[in-house]
């Protein structure tokens, strides 16, 4: 049933034996994919590519799939649509014959005979929803941050400490005598962090990071006349995350990055991510705020912006800017519902968050690893400390990297003990 579609042309008799070949390895590649639709989905393939002359020698009938380039394949994917429309294709159908034209591109692309890396539009059928709908308490708990104009990656982090919280407590709506309830209920959740803490499944800083979501959680409530009392964490409790310069050496990012062409299904979203993040130093949230005419293709510049950083312009490589170009080309494809100007977009084409980011982070690096060595927070440190160990201008770098005191950045150099002794006494070292 699925590709069983009648085209306008017969089905052709392949003189070209390179491509036989290559769709056979690829039928091998694919077992899960009947052999039958293979073929349906090879000759359609190779009448599409019949229609773009630079993919054929002149008078030949062999194809070169080493000029096949992301123009042919999007035009490809345009064909498809407009068979839907015309009603010679239904949803499911043009679901799978998109999803095999990106399996075949990264089989391509594997083998390099060329380099695709497409991705298939999203499907509302197909973008999974959070069945669960947000409990009112929730929904209560985020009003109040934003209006107290919290940012959106602290009210995420917020709201999931507190669903952490509402979740040890079997917490339900409707309760009574909440006063008593929210009591107790933060009682055992300050035990239980404890013990987490003791037997080191978690830091203390961490712990108390879920207190104080807590804490506001229950000012909240207090605010809103629920309960009585305001809640105070404990002495013991308390621990702020110690200030750290981590580094992440060339070769675990080149792993990582590696991985990331090997199994994403996103490459041109999360290459250009790690690549900004590399080159420029810049926050995550900086990535978030991202629009597509931020980036300056001709020049090779990029807009960075946020409330602590502000607005600054830096330079690309042009390796990254071939792939946010790439990446552009087929955005488009993260569009199934809405409308947005957001450089970077989720699955369901929405606009990604910091967690978005941190998340893509942990995904790779326990790929890779099987364990996090680095983070987002990591690139930059890298980025500060490889600038100022290259002798470049303090004052400078400070400004790159959107620090707001000089202090901050001072504190780089920390990791190269002779570049401290140089700055402050200006002596030359033997």
């Amino acid at each position: 049933m699925i590709l069983n579609v009648q085209f306008n042309k017969d089905v052709p008799s392949f003189e070209d034996l390179t491509f036989i070949a290559i769709i056979e390895e690829f039928s091998l590649k694919n077992k899960s994919i009947a052999k039958k639709q293979i073929e349906l989905f090879s000759n359609f393939f190779y009448r599409e590519c019949q229609k773009e002359k630079d993919l054929f020698e002149p008078k030949k009938t062999i194809i070169q799939l080493k000029n096949l380039k992301m123009k042919h394949v999007l035009k490809i994917q345009e064909h498809v649509e407009n068979l839907l429309k015309v009603g010679e294709l239904d949803e499911s159908e043009v679901i799978l014959i998109l999803n095999y034209l990106s399996k075949f591109c990264r089989f391509l692309t594997n083998k390099e005979i060329t380099q695709i890396y497409y991705r298939p539009p999203s499907s509302s059928k197909n973008i999974v929803r959070n069945s669960k709908s947000k409990l009112p308490i929730i929904s209560k708990f985020t009003s109040y941050l934003k209006i107290r104009n919290y940012a959106p990656a602290t009210i995420h982090n917020y709201i999931t400490s507190i669903n952490y919280f509402l979740n040890y407590s079997n917490y339900k709506p409707n309760i009574e005598n909440q006063e008593e309830y929210w009591k107790i209920s933060t009682q055992q959740f300050e035990n239980h962090l404890s013990k987490e803490v003791l037997y080191e499944k978690i830091a203390l800083c961490t712990a108390y990071g879920y207190l104080k979501a807590v804490r506001l959680f229950l000012r909240c409530l207090y605010e809103e006349n629920q309960i009585r009392f305001m809640y105070k964490v404990p002495e013991r409790m308390i621990q702020n995350g110690k200030r750290s310069n981590e580094y992440v050496n060339l070769q675990d990012l080149l792993l990582v990055l590696e991985k990331i062409f090997e199994c994403s299904n996103h490459i041109l979203r999360d290459i250009s991510i790690f690549l900004i993040l590399t080159e420029t130093g810049c926050r995550p949230i900086e990535i978030v705020n991202l629009n597509v005419e931020d980036i300056y293709f001709h020049e090779k510049l990029i807009v960075l912006k946020s409330k602590k950083s502000h607005q600054r312009t830096l330079c690309l490589t042009e390796t990254t800017i071939k792939f946010i170009k790439e990446y552009l080309q087929i955005r488009k494809n993260y569009l199934p519902l809405i409308n947005t100007q957001s450089l970077f977009l989720s699955d369901s084409g929405t606009k990604i968050h910091s967690h978005f980011i941190t998340y893509l982070f942990r995904h790779y690096n326990l790929k890779t690893f099987k364990e996090i060595r680095f983070t987002p927070k990591s690139l930059r440190h890298t980025f500060i400390t490889n600038s100022l160990n290259n002798n470049n201008n303090i004052e400078q770098v400070k400004e790159t990297v959107g620090h707001k005191h000089l202090v901050s950045t001072y504190y780089y150099f920390y990791r190269d003990i002779n570049s401290l002794k140089k700055l402050f006494f200006g002596k030359k070292l033997l």
